[in-house]
């Protein structure tokens, strides 16, 4: 039911930590795929990657490194590791749906799940790894070039504020109560279209699987 799917995804967003909810923001950026994007270095100057760093201040390095300890931007790699595997379950189930039994599609969705989650398990280590690396050769970069010492230390006001993170805590429950209204109010009028438009898809990948 529309509430029913409304209400787990957003217990699965209230299970995002505010570090990540941050990283969110990079998304947008992020490739689709794990291969470097062609524009990412089809314009980079010769001998780009081997350019020195700028060179920091010990007192503008230490506002930067304790503003990572507040917004941990390297946990976007465990985000992009998951993507993927969520979007392969999800798209699993839509393939699959009234094309075998209900008792098959469990049984199958069961073992792709635990597909998904190797994936997962062996992709995040070198996730991390790379994350950490990439916090100090890219973020520490751009946050040194694009912010002065002052601003820096008004973003560490602001990641530290009291009512900020009060904000953040409240948050999930406001949007939560915000959705389940709006499930109250428009979920049997929204059901009969979801109902439809999962019914059009399952149809349309039966009949290119029956003309392939």
């Amino acid at each position: 039911m529309f509430l029913t799917q409304y209400s787990s995804s957003l217990a699965s967003s209230r299970r995002v930590g505010r570090g990540l909810a941050l990283a969110s923001l990079f998304l947008l950026a992020a490739p689709a795929g794990w291969a470097a994007p062609a524009s990412a270095t089809a314009g980079a100057p010769a001998g780009a990657a081997s350019a020195a760093p700028p060179v920091v201040s010990a007192a503008k390095q230490a506002l930067i490194d304790k503003l990572l300890t507040l917004w941990h931007p390297e946990q976007v790699a465990q985000m992009m590791v998951n993507r993927p595997a969520a979007e392969a379950v999800q798209h699993s189930r839509i393939a699959l749906q009234g094309r075998v039994s209900a008792e098959k599609l469990e049984s199958t969705m069961k073992g792709i799940a635990e597909d998904a989650k190797a994936y997962v398990d062996a992709a995040t280590p070198l996730a991390e790894a790379a994350g950490k690396q990439a916090v100090r050769t890219t973020a520490v970069p751009m946050l040194a070039d694009q912010f002065s010492e002052e601003e820096l230390k008004a973003l560490i006001v602001l990641l530290e504020s009291p009512v900020r993170q009060k904000f953040e805590k409240a948050a999930p429950d406001i949007e939560g109560a915000v959705g389940a209204d709006v499930a109250r109010r428009a979920g049997p009028a929204i059901q009969p279209q979801l109902d439809k438009m999962k019914q059009e898809v399952a149809g349309k990948l039966r009949a290119a699987a029956m003309t392939r």
